[in-house]
């Protein structure tokens, strides 16, 4: 089968989340015997050598299935007979309600509302992450009147080799002391001030907290530079080495050096939509590595490392609980203890592992009955309006 994989992030050796995905994705299927493209934003190149070839343009005729998060498609890809799968993995929705309603953002959202009563009305598969946003995107075709369409469960993966075992070094932390890893941005939804003030009351304690800072490959810095991360951390009596701005994106290939080096990586976030439909894909990489995890409850990571023992999960906004964790967590018992269950989970997370219910249902997946996509693109207009909801 002919599947054009699509992303509107860039692909190559720097690559943030949905690059990966897109791409982890567009392998899997090509290995598995279909002809892949993939179209990604400007500037993109393959990252390693694959079977895989990239496209500037979307070749839409010559797809027999478009694999794409709901929220880039064109209302062109919505025409011909070809085989449309949503890759619904990212609640964007959600992601930009808890955004500050700037012009730009509020121009997002409804921008996204717009694809949603399209995608809705054409999809033949879409693929979830975690129970949640499968009952998400089930309510949302019930009402679409498709409830028929299958939602497959196909979420983030690890890679099917193991990293290296050697760490590297991140400049700014003593070679001797702890590593608590902040992997990734610093969005509104995140909750990186409780970690801060939780490393203050871990006072003298030999712990480098890590925060990236640098641009993500063709986008903008994710969230905060690094004199705005030392100056929040000032505000909870921290200095360096016990904050460090992390100022190199790390290519793709070499961020197993970086994970190594860490004792726990920590991803905690405020309460909310987002929190629920999330599946954190930075805590995956953890898995990978072997590397402790500590999590604020609610989504579906949090969910299964608290069922499988891959860290420690604390309630929202409790830095004195969120301390207590730290100190427990990078103790030799509980280290031991989260990287055997982290090691012993691993397999199962393979993208070929993870990508099986898409791959199986591929070849099979008839073309769903679909209602006229014109009281779709009606109410796709609605949602163009400043104020329009879909």
């Amino acid at each position: 089968m002919r599947v054009l994989v699509m992303t509107d992030d860039r692909v190559g050796p720097a690559m943030a989340g949905s690059a990966l995905r897109a791409w982890e994705l567009a392998r899997v299927l090509a290995g598995a015997g279909h002809d892949v493209r993939i179209h990604a934003a400007p500037d993109s190149g393959p990252p390693e050598e694959a079977p895989v070839e990239l496209v500037a343009r979307p070749p839409w005729r010559w797809a027999d299935a478009i694999v794409a998060p709901p929220w880039i498609l064109p209302p062109r890809s919505m025409l011909g007979r070809h085989l449309m799968i949503a890759d619904g993995t990212t609640p964007l929705l959600a992601e930009l309600a808890a955004m500050e309603g700037t012009p730009a953002i509020r121009r997002r959202r409804r921008t996204a509302r717009a694809r949603l009563p399209l995608v809705l009305a054409r999809a033949d598969a879409v693929l979830a992450a975690g129970e949640a946003q499968e009952g998400w995107w089930r309510a949302r075709l019930e009402r679409a009147g498709r409830p028929d369409v299958p939602v497959l469960q196909v979420p983030f993966g690890i890679p099917e080799d193991d990293p290296p075992e050697e760490p590297g070094e991140i400049p700014g932390v003593p070679v001797r002391w702890h590593v608590v890893l902040w992997w990734g941005g610093v969005w509104p939804w995140l909750d990186l001030d409780t970690l801060l003030a939780a490393r203050a009351r871990l006072e003298g304690a030999p712990v480098s907290v890590v925060v990236p800072v640098a641009a993500r490959p063709g986008g903008p810095a994710p969230g905060l530079s690094a004199a705005e991360l030392l100056e929040r951390a000032a505000a909870h009596g921290l200095t360096p080495p016990q904050i460090v701005p992390l100022e190199r994106w790390v290519p793709y290939a070499e961020r197993s050096r970086v994970l190594r080096r860490a004792s726990i990586v920590a991803v905690l976030h405020h309460p909310g939509e987002e929190a629920e439909l999330s599946f954190r894909t930075r805590a995956l990489d953890a898995l990978w590595a072997g590397i402790p995890l500590l999590l604020t409850q609610g989504g579906a990571v949090a969910s299964l490392a608290h069922a499988h023992g891959w860290g420690a999960i604390v309630e929202p906004h409790r830095p004195k609980i969120t301390a207590a964790a730290i100190d427990l967590l990078l103790g030799e018992t509980e280290q031991r203890r989260c990287r055997l269950a982290l090691g012993a989970a691993r397999d199962a997370w393979r993208w070929e592992r993870v990508a099986e219910p898409l791959l199986t249902a591929l070849p099979q997946l008839p073309v769903t009955a679909r209602r006229s996509l014109s009281g779709a693109g009606l109410r796709a207009a609605w949602a163009l309006r400043p104020g329009g909801t879909a």
